[in-house]
C-alpha cells in the first residue's frame, strides 16, 4: 500500500504531538521523504496539470502545521531570510533546489553564507525558528512544505541587501 497525504499527516501529527524538537523536525522530514517516493502523489500535487502557485494540502487545526505545494511562477532565488518564529521543512518533489544556511557573524549585520546543497527529489531537510536560508531554483522545480503555522503572518527577517548568488561564490566558492 503506498505512503499517501494520510500517511504524511499522521507521521507528522505523531512527531509534533510534544513540540518541535530537532528530533520531530527530522521525523517531519522522514515522512516527507517517503510520501515523495509516492509517484501517484507528486503527479497529483507536482504534476504539468496543477496550476501555478502555493496549494494547501492540508492544515492540523489542534497542532497548526501547515502542509503546502509550492509550483512557481519562474524561478526562484531569495534573499536570506528566517521565518520568524516558525520552522520550515522543504521536501523536493521535481528538478532541484539550492539551499543555502546562512548566519550574522557577532558584530556584523548581514549574514553570510554556511552551507549550501542541492537538493534532489526525494530529499528533505528542515530549518529551525530563526535559522537563516535561501533557496535558488529552477522554474520546472517543485516542493513540498510543510511549516509550523501561517508564516505569511509573521515578521520574517529578509536581506534584500545581500546578493545571495554572489556573497555565496565568495564565502564557498560555489
Amino acid at each position: 500500500m503506498p505512503y499517501e497525504l494520510k500517511n504524511l499527516v499522521a507521521d507528522c501529527r505523531q512527531a509534533l504531538q510534544n513540540g518541535a524538537t530537532k528530533t520531530a523536525l527530522g521525523e517531519v522530514c522522514a515522512a516527507m521523504r517517503k510520501i515523495l517516493q509516492n509517484p501517484d502523489f507528486v503527479e497529483q500535487h507536482f504534476g504539468p496539470a496543477r496550476e501555478i502557485g502555493r496549494s494547501t494540502l492540508y492544515h492540523d487545526p489542534a497542532l497548526d502545521f501547515h502542509i503546502y505545494a509550492h509550483i512557481p511562477d519562474g524561478a526562484i532565488l531569495s534573499p536570506p531570510h528566517d521565518h520568524a518564529s516558525a520552522w520550515a521543512a522543504y521536501g523536493q518533489a521535481i528538478d532541484h533546489t539550492q539551499m543555502t544556511g546562512w548566519a550574522i557573524p557577532g558584530g556584523e549585520t548581514l549574514p553570510k553564507p554556511l552551507i549550501t546543497y542541492r537538493m534532489a527529489p526525494g530529499s528533505a531537510g528542515y530549518y529551525d525558528v530563526g535559522e537563516l536560508h535561501s533557496i535558488d531554483m529552477p522554474a520546472s522545480s517543485r516542493f513540498l512544505r510543510i511549516t509550523a503555522t501561517d508564516i505569511d503572518v509573521l515578521p520574517c527577517r529578509y536581506f534584500h541587501e545581500v546578493d545571495t548568488r554572489k556573497s555565496i561564490a565568495k564565502y564557498l566558492g560555489g
